[in-house]
């Protein structure tokens, strides 16, 4: 029955069935007229899994060893599949039946896989639920590409192929170092050490030195020798050019990148969706997109999900990206570059809400390309199957707000890590690198750039115990403030040919009030950063003269000369009046008052407004001056200022028209644009989600289609022209489009400080949070209120 009461009749040769997870849903109608079927856990037990994995592998072919295997043995592989008797002839097999009878013995019941999954089970804290056989999924993959290992390098030394022993040798530790992987891949690290050091106690497998923190992850099996190689010996010290500290694509190698992307190759060459999840900052997406940019046939797209997010995304993705092909086995879809898979990578997955049934929509979609691998086209009804396309996902963990828990059901199909914030080390090991680069700039300075790192981290450190997101939803320091604290100073010390230590440290610690003490909403929390920059400073340049180089206030500029250098607040206040006036006879009729405060937050804007990417938000009471002051600095840098004009009609067509207008303006003519936006702009979640996947990666999917796209290549074209570049083909010219954007679009939100704090804004945007520079104006002080009353009334006369 239909809600509007007609009824359909079901013809005889129809048949439904349902696959549900509870009934919870279910009418009584609709139960009562069913026949049930009780699956119960113990039907398909693990056991079973297990023998089934060894039984395909001993009898057939893993696909995909294609390199260096020539097409006639690749038939005859296929041949002796169909035909055991002749497994003799058959390489691959006989490869893959040594390899099942080494790992036949750990999976048998009460052996060394059932322990550790029950361990894994009971004592250590998963960062999603953990099902068993999302881990035994995990781990077969892992073993997959361990035993493509043995084959291509069987095929690659075809007179002297691994003996069974080494084999053997090599199988069992990659078993081992599969479960850490697989059962805690998706805990911390102190977790994984707590499972290594149980296997240790419970398997006679070789295991390398452990102690000191250290875990079997900590390790990599070589294939010949089969012997443990620590991963520290494999990274690599580097060190970069100056002018490279600036850029964002800039990924320096430590223990915990190399051994993710390891882990990741194993799971890609599967073809196998992945997700990884971790604390916003802790370089997810960074590490994902280094991995995929090493393998040469994979083209990535980022999307970012929001509360709101709905399928249609995915569906505009593939337009762009993709084309529909008519086969006589039916339609399908696949990249437009031939022999190239395509990553849609799913940034935020965890954040779309669920229907009034519990579901979310575009997971479930995304569920069905995965297992069904494709999906019933609305238009024509026709099922369109996929090709070479392939889904990676990231994530915070869902005890965050505004996070919901995926479904079991799509998470069976996903290998999860957790990708944690860089320790002490790493952190040192990084910034070190970049520190060592930017003082190349100022050779006298080159001795402080341990210094200078260790300051930075022990800060960062100590701000991120104090300041937590239950304090206030917007205190979330990650490593991102400590790559924008090297480009800050880096920028400023660029153009200088000398400087004193105490200039050094006092960008240093310009940078970091500014990173650090900005966002803070208490007087004593701003005292609390004041002096912990005062106390690393001496600590770590014990030889510098403090008045001269932590004296407040500290307020850098170049209004006054061409570097970026320190200023006085009175110099500045004559300069800025000056302007002032000038800005409001051609721009407002409005007189403005320079009091302390303004002075302060107009540099603030005026500093992220000279970064690359840099976007802002504004959060202060109605009428403190958040616009005035944004319009006034983006005059004085020679910056457009466009607001949308909203109107009771206004819908999101028209908000996609001005995002058009604005990033062809960008993109294509060169304008350097202040987008302001306040929140009482934002009518629909949808607006939001636009801007969050504009800063975050400098484009919307699906806003250019058809005649659009043409026309945007056409002006894209003539704009490149114009700067002396001959580019050609449209990835070119799109790359080259949103580096424009990325260049000339600075995005300034305000908001009011909102009553349940900011949980609930920062929850279902986190683009915003990440990606803008946070200026908290909150009230006027009574400083303020008494210079402003002083200025009006020093002009009366009173007599």
């Amino acid at each position: 029955s239909l809600p509007n009461g007609e009824r359909l009749g079901l013809p005889p040769n129809v048949r439904i069935m349902f696959e549900v997870e509870t009934l919870r849903y279910a009418t009584l109608a609709t139960v009562s007229r069913c026949g049930m079927v009780w699956f119960s856990e113990e039907v398909v037990t693990l056991e079973m899994t297990c023998q089934h994995y060894l039984q395909t592998l001993r009898q057939q072919p893993l696909e995909d060893v294609d390199e260096g295997i020539s097409a006639t043995r690749r038939s005859a592989a296929a041949q002796t599949a169909t035909d055991p008797d002749d497994a003799a002839q058959s390489p691959i097999l006989v490869t893959q039946q040594t390899c099942a009878a080494c790992l036949a013995p750990f999976f048998e019941p009460g052996n060394l896989v059932g322990k550790a999954l029950d361990y894994s089970r009971e004592q250590i804290r998963h960062i999603m639920d953990f099902t068993p056989t999302r881990a035994l999924h995990t781990l077969f993959s892992l073993l997959n590409k361990s035993i493509r290992n043995t084959l291509e390098y069987n095929t690659q030394h075809s007179d002297f192929p691994l003996s069974p022993d080494q084999t053997e040798s090599y199988m069992t530790k990659r078993l081992v170092y599969g479960i850490i992987w697989s059962f805690a891949g998706d805990a911390s690290l102190d977790m994984r050490v707590q499972l290594s050091e149980f296997l240790q106690g419970i398997t006679t497998v070789e295991l390398p030195p452990l102690g000191n923190g250290l875990s079997i992850i900590d390790y990599d099996v070589q294939l010949q020798s089969g012997d443990w190689l620590p991963w520290q010996s494999k990274v690599p010290v580097i060190e970069i050019e100056t002018h490279k500290v600036s850029e964002a694509d800039v990924i320096i190698p430590t223990v915990d990148t190399i051994r993710h992307e390891d882990v990741l190759y194993s799971w890609l060459s599967e073809h196998k969706p992945l997700i990884l999840c971790g604390p916003p900052g802790s370089g997810k997406t960074m590490t994902l997109f280094s991995a995929l940019r090493k393998l040469p046939d994979l083209e990535v797209v980022g999307l970012n999900f929001s509360s709101a997010t709905t399928p249609e995304l995915i569906m505009k993705t593939f337009e762009q990206y993709c084309e529909y092909r008519k086969t006589p086995n039916g339609v399908i879809l696949s990249p437009q570059l031939i022999g190239r898979w395509l990553v849609v990578f799913c940034d935020e997955i965890n954040l779309p809400a669920t229907d009034k049934y519990g579901t979310q929509r575009v997971i479930s979609f995304l569920r069905e390309l995965i297992e069904c691998g494709g999906y019933w086209r609305a238009s024509d009804k026709q099922w369109v199957k996929l090709e070479r396309i392939q889904f990676v996902g990231a994530c915070n963990p869902p005890t965050d707000p505004g996070r919901v828990p995926m479904s079991h059901r799509f998470l069976r199909h996903a290998p999860l890590v957790m990708v944690d914030y860089p320790g002490e080390i790493s952190l040192n090991q990084i910034y070190g690198t970049f520190a060592r680069a930017m003082l190349k700039v100022v050779p006298t300075l080159r001795a402080y750039a341990e210094p200078l790192t260790a300051a930075m981290v022990d800060l960062y450190l100590v701000s991120q115990r104090r300041f937590t997101p239950d304090i206030q939803a917007h205190y979330i320091y990650s490593p991102r403030e400590l790559t924008r604290w090297m480009r800050g100073i880096y920028e400023a010390i660029k153009p200088l040919d000398a400087l004193p230590v105490e200039g050094l440290v006092r960008i240093w610690a310009h940078e970091a009030l500014r990173l650090f003490q900005d966002r803070l909403v208490d007087e004593s929390e701003r005292r609390w950063t004041d002096e912990q920059i005062d106390q690393l400073a001496l600590k770590h340049f014990p030889t510098i003269d403090p008045q001269e180089s932590l004296r407040r206030p500290i307020l850098f500029s170049n209004w006054l000369s061409k570097h970026y250098i320190p200023v006085e607040r009175e110099e500045l206040r004559d300069y800025a009046k000056a302007r002032l006036k000038v800005f409001y006879e051609e721009e407002l009729d409005v007189p403005l008052v320079l009091f302390n405060d303004v002075l302060d937050h107009v540099l603030r804007i005026d500093r992220v407004f000279r970064q690359m990417q840099g976007h802002l938000l504004l959060i202060g009471v109605s009428g403190s001056g958040k616009t005035t002051l944004s319009r006034f600095v983006a005059w004085m840098n020679g910056l457009t200022v466009f607001q949308i004009k909203v109107h009771n009609k206004y819908s999101g067509d028209d908000f996609d028209e001005d995002l058009r207008i604005v990033l062809r303006r960008t993109g294509c003519k060169g304008e350097k644009i202040c987008f302001i936006m306040d929140e009482s702009n934002v009518l629909d979640s949808g607006f939001l989600e636009r801007m969050n996947t504009l800063l975050a990666n400098a484009e919307v999917p699906g806003l250019f289609e058809g005649d659009e796209y043409s026309s945007l290549m056409t002006q894209c074209k003539e704009g490149a022209q114009r700067e002396g570049l001959m580019l050609d083909s449209g990835e070119e010219l799109y790359k080259w489009f949103t580096q424009q954007v990325m260049k000339n679009l600075h995005v300034v939100f305000t908001m009011n400080p909102p009553e349940g704090g900011l949980a609930s804004r920062a929850a279902t945007s986190p683009a915003l949070f990440n990606r803008c520079v946070l200026d908290w104006f909150g009230d006027w002080s009574d400083q303020a209120f008494f210079q402003v009353g002083k200025e009006f009334t020093h002009t009366l006369d009173l007599d």
